[in-house]
């Protein structure tokens, strides 16, 4: 008999990069991302009440930067988007606030 994951959902603590992965998938593709910085026994039970929603604009530009991206696991890339997502943020949120 064969079995396939057509939906699945995880929580993946991240200790390199000090954060909580959600990682929604869906026939395999991943369908939704959400992230949460600090990586600690005390932080799960706020991560899976305060980062339980999808982040869509985080998972459209994971979607999109993908196929650019290296590492050994699928996991690596989505924490290399993370990281560059979050660095694009602080670039608009920078020009937004401190615009001179």
């Amino acid at each position: 008999m064969e079995y396939k994951v057509v939906e699945s959902s995880e929580i993946v603590s991240c200790f390199d990069d000090d954060r909580y992965v959600l990682v929604v998938k869906k026939d395999g593709d991943v369908v939704g991302l959400n992230f949460m910085q600090g990586c600690d026994s005390d932080s799960l039970e706020v991560f899976k009440e305060q980062y339980s929603d999808i982040d869509y604009a985080l998972t459209d530009f994971y979607n999109a930067i993908k196929p650019y991206l290296g590492g050994a696991s699928e996991l690596d890339r989505i924490n290399q988007a993370m990281w560059a997502y979050f660095e694009f943020r602080n670039l608009i949120d920078t020009r937004k606030y401190n615009n001179k």
